[in-house]
């Protein structure tokens, strides 16, 4: 899962099956198989994703609404910093020892 602040993305498939979805601003979640020829749209600033879909290689095409999209991976973002454990923990609804552990998996300190 990742967001781009500043821009839109369109995904257009070239090759293969792509599973790709995002989270709507009001937790509605909308995915879809995508196959050669078809687009998905991941408004600006929400949280989306792309995986393969197929048994083999898959094949897409990428572009943005502008030249500065910006990139934030939500895994990195919560994990990958030195916010203190209990924070995190405490706003994530996850336990303290599975914060620290996915901390110190991704680099994060506190």
């Amino acid at each position: 899962m990742h967001t781009h602040p500043g821009a839109s993305e369109v995904l257009f498939v070239l090759d293969g099956a792509i599973t790709a979805g995002f989270v709507s601003s009001d937790n509605s979640v909308y995915v879809q198989t995508l196959k050669p020829g078809q687009v998905m749209v991941f408004p600006q600033g929400l949280l989306h994703f792309q995986i393969n879909a197929g048994k083999s290689a898959a094949a897409a095409f990428v572009t943005f609404s502008s030249a500065s999209p910006g990139l934030q991976i939500l895994d990195f973002a919560l994990f990958a910093n030195d916010l203190p454990t209990e924070l995190v923990a405490g706003t994530t609804f996850l336990e303290p020892a599975v914060v620290k552990k996915l901390k110190s998996v991704l680099g994060g300190t506190g």
